[in-house]
């Protein structure tokens, strides 16, 4: 019998993978040094949707907010957050794509809008890493 769970890890680590490689191909692009303009900048947007899109899917679907939960129903409303969070993050990128495949040149503003988003799902990510940790980190003292 498969160990669905080495595969669910193995996925998400995979997608965490390339979420982050996708996160350093739009800040380079967005660079004022990079001499990259939209059409490179919409189609780094659409590969990091794409990205996005399979990791809050896998984390919300047999993933690390169903352990948590299961785990630790304390947790119940950090997970609901996060998870919410995904619908903000989500719309607020396709908002950015919108906006830079109709723009007509890469503007500073554009670039620092890319560069919070960037930050914004960079925080989160953390977040979700920390209630992970505080979920699963078992007290060891409380053997002795």
């Amino acid at each position: 019998m498969p160990n669905t769970q080495t595969y669910d890890v193995t996925a998400m680590s995979q997608a965490h993978a390339a979420l982050s490689e996708a996160l350093e191909n739009l800040e380079a692009v967005v660079r004022p040094e990079s001499g990259e303009g939209l059409p490179e900048l919409c189609a780094r947007l659409g590969a990091t949707l794409a990205h996005v899109t399979e990791h809050f899917q896998l984390e919300e679907q047999n993933g690390y907010m169903d352990a948590v939960r299961k785990r630790e129903p304390r947790l119940e409303r950090e997970v609901w957050h996060l998870a919410r969070e995904h619908g903000e993050l989500t719309r607020s990128l396709n908002a950015l794509i919108r906006e830079a495949c109709t723009a007509t040149n890469l503007s500073d503003s554009l670039r620092a809008q890319v560069r919070a988003w960037v930050e914004r799902i960079r925080q989160h990510e953390r977040r979700e890493t920390d209630l992970v940790q505080d979920a699963f980190n078992l007290d060891v003292s409380a053997e002795d």
